[in-house]
């Protein structure tokens, strides 16, 4: 019944995203779209900025994956390979959100069992969840919106960095804050 009951969240909060990304068609305003905005760059660099953003986000699919892996099966929140859903459009804007957590918690139920993470004060909620919220925030047209992308990028890349240091302390890798 949980599952049925989170399956459902996920559903109707990305209704509820996609149906806010078509208002501006629906309303004859294309130009304040998400997709207006990158028609004012042009096809070619739109495309070559969509490509690195997948590219960007396979291999933080990646290091997340490794963070899980690395973390004992009985305190994950998630499967490993779960975090690919990010690449699972529309859904994924949504579901970044339950993928952060996931990992948070699972990097927290790991520190109760793990000399290695003692140390930690922090599990990624906060950057992991104001990239997600900051991803979300983009799809308002116009200068906020590009704000908001600018700002996503950098936690992400911020929430990545840290994971990324969170697996070397598992591995048992020198963190160079030892």
């Amino acid at each position: 019944m949980k599952f049925i009951g989170n399956l459902l969240i996920r559903l109707v909060l990305t209704a509820l995203l996609v149906a806010w990304a078509l208002l501006p068609y629906i309303k004859g305003a294309e130009a304040d779209s998400v997709l207006g905005e990158i028609a004012k760059i042009g096809v070619m660099p739109a495309i070559l900025l969509m490509a690195a953003f997948f590219i960007m986000v396979a291999f933080y699919c990646r290091t997340l994956q490794r963070c899980l892996s690395l973390i004992k099966p009985e305190n994950r929140k998630a499967t490993p390979g779960s975090v690919w859903y990010m690449f699972a459009i529309p859904f994924n804007f949504i579901e970044d959100f339950f993928i952060v957590i996931n990992i948070a918690r699972s990097i927290e139920k790991e520190q109760e069992h793990n000399e290695r993470l003692k140390s930690l004060s922090d599990f990624g909620m906060v950057s992991g969840i104001g990239w997600s919220i900051a991803q979300v925030l983009s799809f308002i047209p116009g200068m906020l919106g590009q704000i908001a992308g600018l700002l996503g990028m950098i936690l992400v890349i911020w929430h990545w960095l840290f994971i990324a240091r969170i697996n070397k302390l598992l591995s048992g890798a020198k963190t160079g804050r030892e």
